[in-house]
């Protein structure tokens, strides 16, 4: 990392020799003799100033051995800090990975004397090149070049605004080919085209210096909005497990307030089941859809002492896809011995790229449309989760007749394959009460 402290320009040789444990003061002098070699240091320097974030070795190292304990549990993620806004498990992560600085903020952190130094050698080697080339027509040309690149890094690893400055460094890049095209136009030197080809090929390297910084920034968006997709699947699917255990562990320990062993049995059992789910790695189950379906009727059954009819058509292999199928079902057959009538039914057709499971009751029924957003024994636990797997889930509810939760989940990688299948599936979706 490239500490903030001890630093001459942006800290790489700093990081260096503190990772190395050696003196600072050979690291420089090792850029500076490269630099010598074709310009060898300067582009070393610049790719570690760009791809080494700033931050404490020390404190990086402390919060890596910190995340491997108890305390950073997912309960203990919730907690904010009130004056940073970010929890403790973010700010751990950010001390252990290092942050990112534009070059405002370098240059701010850099010596202003160095910043001076460096100013001054680079005019000096600047009129050394041009006195030996004699070559006058560059000096326009190289300070247009050198502010478009100047320009288009300005907001270097800045979180927005780095559309706007490299379009700014790309005019920039253009008019110094421009100048330079045009000088050489005006000197009658037009019979050396290795010129105009080598002015070319610097345009290119120019304009794709320039778009780096927008670049990395929409990587850096990208892997952000993955990341947040993924908490955001992680909340849910917690959201989901705590209303199928806890919530209806809490309703029947309610329903059995006056038998203590009971209550204790089903508060030991839902407390491993928690920690289970919280603190382990949680894998794809080795059960297939039609024996997951059995299993989870007869647990219903022997739960709500409802009897509950199942057919399966067909089978197909465990996946994550057929879990949140399986806890999806679990929680419609829960909500169907619950709040509906005799019969209950589940039946499964499994193809191969495509499992449908559809869910009946033979209850009052209830109006789809007007689901409260705290149902989350719907929205999250059936909905949410076959959505969030790529799948479809209608409910068909009308007062008389009963409710059918109809499931749909492609089991296939290929979406083309599963779009077929989803779409040579739709007649399940429009049979008419006579059917049923």
């Amino acid at each position: 990392m490239r500490p903030k402290h001890g630093r001459m320009l942006t800290g790489v040789c700093r990081g260096i020799s503190l990772h190395l444990g050696v003196s600072v003061v050979w690291v420089r002098l090792a850029f500076v003799l490269m630099t010598f070699l074709f310009g060898a240091g300067i582009v070393a320097y610049l790719f570690l100033w760009m791809f080494v974030p700033v931050g404490d070795p020390a404190a990086a190292a402390a919060a890596r051995s910190q995340s491997a304990k108890v305390s950073d549990a997912p309960l203990a993620h919730g907690n904010r800090d009130m004056a940073t806004g970010k929890t403790r498990a973010e700010s751990r992560e950010e001390t252990a990975l290092g942050t990112a600085e534009t070059v405002t903020e370098a240059l701010k952190r850099a010596p202003k004397p160095a910043l001076l130094a460096l100013s001054g050698l680079t005019l000096i080697a600047l009129s050394l090149v041009l006195g030996v080339t004699n070559h006058g027509e560059l000096i326009p040309a190289a300070l247009l070049a050198a502010a478009g690149l100047l320009v288009a890094w300005s907001r270097f690893d800045a979180r927005t605004g780095q559309l706007p400055t490299m379009v700014g460094g790309i005019i920039l890049i253009f008019l110094a080919y421009v100048s330079y095209v045009t000088n050489v136009m005006y000197s009658g030197l037009l019979s050396y085209p290795k010129r105009i080809i080598l002015a070319g090929f610097l345009l290119l390297v120019g304009v794709v210096l320039a778009i780096l910084p927008w670049a990395n920034s929409m990587l850096r968006s990208l892997t952000a909005e993955r990341a947040s997709k993924e908490r955001e699947e992680e909340r849910a699917d917690m959201t989901a497990h705590l209303h199928d255990g806890v919530l209806q562990t809490l309703a029947l320990i309610q329903l059995h307030s006056s038998e203590p062993d009971t209550v204790f049995t089903l508060a030991r059992g839902q407390e491993r089941e928690l920690r289970q789910w919280l603190y382990q790695t949680r894998v794809t189950s080795d059960r297939s859809v039609g024996a997951g379906l059995k299993e989870i009727a007869a647990h219903v059954e022997d739960e709500h002492g409802r009897p509950i009819e199942v057919v399966t058509v067909g089978d197909a292999r465990p996946s994550a896809a057929t879990d949140a199928l399986l806890d999806a079902t679990q929680q419609a057959l829960v909500n169907a011995v619950t709040h509906g009538g005799e019969p209950i039914s589940v039946c499964c057709e499994a193809g191969p790229a495509l499992v449908e499971v559809f869910v009946r009751d033979h209850g009052a029924g209830f109006d789809v449309d007007a689901i409260p957003p705290d149902r989350l024994g719907i929205l999250e636990s059936i909905i949410g989760r076959i959505r969030r797997r790529g799948g479809k889930v209608e409910i068909v509810s009308r007062p008389g007749w009963g409710t059918e939760v109809r499931m749909h989940m492609p089991i296939r990688a290929d979406g083309r394959s599963q779009a077929d299948a989803m779409q040579g599936k739709e007649r399940s979706d429009e049979r008419t009460e006579s059917d049923d």
